[in-house]
């Protein structure tokens, strides 16, 4: 892998950092659990940090920056009695089944904390069976969330020989006593009101009948100053801000942002440089909570790994809010704003649901396009690590003197995720994107579009991502039914820095060269600006100016306005991303439908004889197989590896009168179970 090309890259990203491995200098480390901890025995993830002397061991645990050395690795039915050993590790030695990162050098002082992420079961209402770790009000953090087994943090010195630690599992992170805070997926308890911020939580039917459990979704609402609940005659437009756990903090920085908070209240914006002040916007905002099983953050959509979100919010929580408040409940006075996964989430929510939302402003979103799934070009590379031409793909950047530094590559975060979790369970970036965009695998989780480990792309992985590629989905029912290219003219803003930290900018463009191509320059409003990184308001505005352009648009679509948006383009027709359409082409009953058996066919020839040919069956992308004959029911001759796609020859040697053949084929993937498969059988006969 080529590590450098014209790019700076950060100090800490050495020379290609490479996975950590315990077994580098024979270390071992052996946890047990305490007395009266568990009750029974549970699946999870074990993630074993060293961090250096004298630090928290959770203080830096970022990709980017951090000094520690992380392991994890998977427990099944762990019990009071058990021992999990972490030994070995590394991307070409993964028996032991740990991950590690990121450097392979252990000798050195330490201290050392260990932690075990519980994992739930679940199975779906489409059939599927998942261990998941089930976030609970705590934002799903990566490692020691609400029920997490953790051992006492220990100082130690690793001395590069022979070595065995040993750590117990002595406390759990508690599910604390409802007392104003939330304890979100676990109950319906919520956060105490204010005057001004008020917080709602659901029982979604849709999400509990999908996931067997009770699964809740909330809302923090926004109120402005004067709203008077009982005048039901005075209704207010809603902003929908999206973003990323929001817990108790309402939206836009109130309560947390002291001079925003004191104008909110009084509904009054102080001028500047003597300017007078003047009335804020009578907006309702709402943040909506929704942490998932594989995030913080559902993405707001309904997908085959996540269930019916989407539905969840907008068809029982909105409808719910709309009951308790005085909003008004029609498409050009509901708006959908937020940046980065909110930026994604409030284009999609627009886009699947114009019958629904009038607008969206979304700011440096995700990727709108998977031609440029952050820096990958994800249709067209081999591998989502590198380049054809061995250039390592960055995925976190910054900028000094406007020259590129490379923070982390796709790799490096890639790996670091596979220390909190495989099979897409690691609470983080990359692996969320898995989940949303994807469809579900035959062992239940998001189908991966590479192997974590090599970043080799399956491309028919990538396939099941294009309902979720929005460029693609607006260009494919762009004129018919659901007639988009007329549906959204002008109803699409979108923001991003040429800059940006992790590279959005690029499917931003892809996204505008697609739609705009097709409808002219200004069916979406994109703003592409030089030189400005991941952050700020819509366009890098003002808080009071973004929210007063929000405002206008609102006035001038609406019914009075001097550009009503029409009815007809908020038909229920136009709307997509429909649940029972999802789960169809993408959960569990698509994965088994998708796979077959290895066939035969045999044509006797009275010239030459039998001619028999084979064909592997279809796996799952990165399935690896061998495949064997066998003749009257025993094994005859050596394995030998095939391909899906492979027409596979068989040349009778044996002097058999008659006799049956099939073909047995073998597939093996990480965190799949190994699977044998067996052809149809022909019965030959040799004259």
């Amino acid at each position: 892998m080529t590590c450098f090309s014209g790019i700076r890259w950060a100090s800490l990203v050495v020379a290609c950092l490479s996975w950590a491995a315990l077994g580098s200098d024979n270390l071992r480390v052996q946890i047990s659990v305490g007395d009266n901890i568990l009750k029974g025995n549970i699946d999870g993830r074990v993630v074993l940090i060293f961090a250096p002397n004298g630090t928290d061991p959770l203080e830096d645990t970022d990709v980017t920056s951090t000094p520690n050395k992380m392991f994890g690795k998977n427990v099944f039915q762990f019990g009071d009695n058990d021992i999990v050993t972490l030994s070995g590790g590394g991307p070409n030695n993964t028996a032991t089944g740990v991950s590690g990162f990121p450097l392979f050098s252990m000798a050195g002082t330490y201290r050392v904390q260990a932690f075990l992420n519980p994992y739930n079961k679940a199975r779906r209402s489409d059939g599927s069976e998942v261990y998941l770790k089930f976030p609970c009000g705590d934002g799903a953090p990566n490692v020691d969330g609400v029920g997490s087994l953790t051992t006492p943090a220990m100082d130690l010195e690793v001395h590069g020989g022979p070595q065995t630690i040993k750590l117990t599992f002595d406390s759990v992170v508690p599910v604390e006593a409802f007392v104003g805070k939330e304890i979100g997926g676990c109950s319906q308890g919520n956060y105490a009101d204010t005057e001004r911020l008020k917080y709602v939580k659901i029982r979604s039917k849709k999400l509990s009948e999908f996931w067997g459990r009770d699964m809740y979704v909330g809302a923090n609402i926004l109120l402005p100053a004067g709203y008077n609940a009982a005048d039901k005659h005075t209704r207010y437009p809603v902003l929908y801000d999206q973003n990323h756990w929001t817990g108790g903090r309402g939206a836009y920085g109130y309560s947390t942002n002291a001079a925003f908070t004191a104008a909110w209240d009084k509904g009054i914006i102080p001028g500047t440089n003597g300017a007078p002040d003047r009335p804020a916007p009578k907006l309702i905002i709402i943040a909506f909570r929704h942490e998932a099983p594989y995030y913080d953050d559902s993405y707001g959509v309904n997908t085959a790994n996540m269930g019916p979100y989407g539905d969840a919010i907008n068809e029982e929580l909105i409808p719910y809010i709309d009951e308790k408040f005085n909003t008004i409940a029609q498409p050009y006075a509901r708006i959908q704003d937020g940046g980065s996964t909110g930026g994604w989430i409030s284009a999609a929510s627009l886009i699947f649901r114009p019958d629904l939302f009038g607008a969206c402003f979304s700011s440096y979103p995700d990727s709108l396009d998977f031609n440029s799934h952050q820096a990958i070009p994800l249709y067209t590379n081999k591998n989502a690590y590198q380049n054809a031409d061995g250039d390592s793909i960055g995925s976190i950047r910054t900028f000094e003197n406007n020259t590129e530094v490379v923070l982390a590559t796709v790799a490096q975060e890639n790996h670091w995720e596979l220390v909190f979790g495989t099979s897409s369970r690691s609470s983080l970036q990359w692996d969320v994107w898995n989940a949303v965009f994807g469809a579900q695998g035959l062992n239940g989780y998001p189908l991966e579009p590479w192997d974590k480990v090599t970043g080799e792309i399956y491309p028919e992985a990538v396939e099941y991502w294009k309902p979720m590629d929005l460029s693609n989905y607006v260009a494919s029912n762009w004129n018919n039914t659901k007639n988009l290219g007329e549906v959204l003219r002008g109803r699409i803003y979108i923001y991003v820095g040429t800059h940006d930290n992790y590279y959005l900018n690029g499917g931003v463009a892809a996204f505008e060269k697609q739609v705009n191509g097709l409808g002219g320059p200004n069916w979406a409003n994109v703003t592409i600006t030089p030189g400005q990184t991941h952050g700020g308001n819509y366009q890098r505005r003002e808080t009071w100016d973004y929210l007063q352009l929000v405002y206008n648009w609102i006035q001038d679509h609406s019914p009075k306005g001097t550009t009503p948006l029409s009815t007809k383009f908020t038909k229920p027709s136009s709307r997509g991303n429909k649940f029972e359409d999802v789960i169809q082409a993408g959960g569990h009953g698509a994965a088994l439908k998708r796979q077959q058996k290895p066939t035969l066919s045999y044509k006797q020839s009275v010239k030459c004889g039998p001619t028999i040919k084979a064909t592997a069956g279809r796996w799952d992308p990165g399935v690896t197989l061998q495949a064997q004959w066998i003749v009257n029911g025993r094994p005859s001759g050596a394995l030998f590896a095939v391909k899906q796609g492979d027409l596979i020859n068989y040349s009778p040697t044996a002097k058999y009168q008659r006799f049956e053949l099939k073909l047995r084929v073998t597939g093996t993937k990480r965190n799949y179970e190994d699977e044998a498969r067996d052809s149809n059988i022909i019965v030959i006969g040799r004259r």
